[in-house]
């Protein structure tokens, strides 16, 4: 072999393999987006609860579980939202890093919320703007078809203490707050900041990628007041 030659295989040798993105999951298909956002020329998130399900009664799967297993941080809207995951991150996720969104210092925070309407088309609407003009307009549908009927259903067949009347455990904190593009921003900073720690590396371009998706909601709010 000559020099040159072995001097390129020795340099190939010495040099550290990539590093693999975090393994991150995500509950519900907003903070999906949010995560995606910031993860964007790193890696993809996973998502725990399909888009057009409901977060309140969502039965985990096997590829699920395994997607927990291996999370490094787990991003969640908050207990608040989804009680029932607390159970499987405990066992399933011990070691990942648990981000709870709701409780991001900064966080506007209203008080419950019972309207039919407004449960039936939130879980889905999402606050980051890259793939929104396509999502809405399925997402809409989808939940106008499926989870308004679902939740009509369940409160009729089923009676649990501490459920309001749509079926949803909600305590006097409205979970849905995602909805507030002022929340969207600030979340995808404390994204940013989680990934940052778990991944030095690609710090500054989960950073900027935040920052270019706060740009992109405050584009997409103005279109909307416009």
């Amino acid at each position: 072999m000559s020099r040159p030659l072995l001097a390129l295989a020795l340099a190939a040798l010495a040099a550290p393999a990539a590093a693999e993105p975090p393994r991150v999951v995500a509950d519900i298909a907003p903070v999906h987006s949010l995560v995606a956002r910031v993860m964007q020329g790193v890696g993809e998130p996973a998502l725990l609860v399909p888009a057009g399900a409901s977060p309140h009664f969502h039965a985990m799967r096997p590829s699920d579980a395994q997607a927990l297993q291996a999370a490094q941080i787990v991003v969640t809207v908050g207990p608040e939202l989804a009680p029932w995951l607390d159970r499987p991150l405990a066992t399933l996720a011990g070691t990942a890093a648990r981000i709870d969104l709701l409780h991001s210092p900064g966080t506007t925070v209203l008080p419950t919320r019972s309207s039919p309407l407004f449960e039936a088309h939130s879980h889905d609407d999402h606050a980051a703007p890259h793939d929104h003009d396509h999502d809405h307009d399925h997402d809409h549908d989808h939940d106008h078809d499926h989870d308004h009927d679902h939740d009509h259903d369940h409160d009729h067949d089923h009676d649990h203490g501490e459920h309001d009347h749509d079926g949803h455990v909600h305590g006097p904190t409205d979970p849905h707050a995602w909805l507030d593009p002022e929340n969207g921003r600030l979340w995808l900073d404390t994204i940013a900041a989680a990934l940052a720690t778990a991944d030095p590396d690609n710090a500054a371009l989960y950073r900027a990628n935040a920052t270019q998706g706060a740009a992109e909601i405050d584009a997409a709010t103005a279109d909307t007041r416009a």
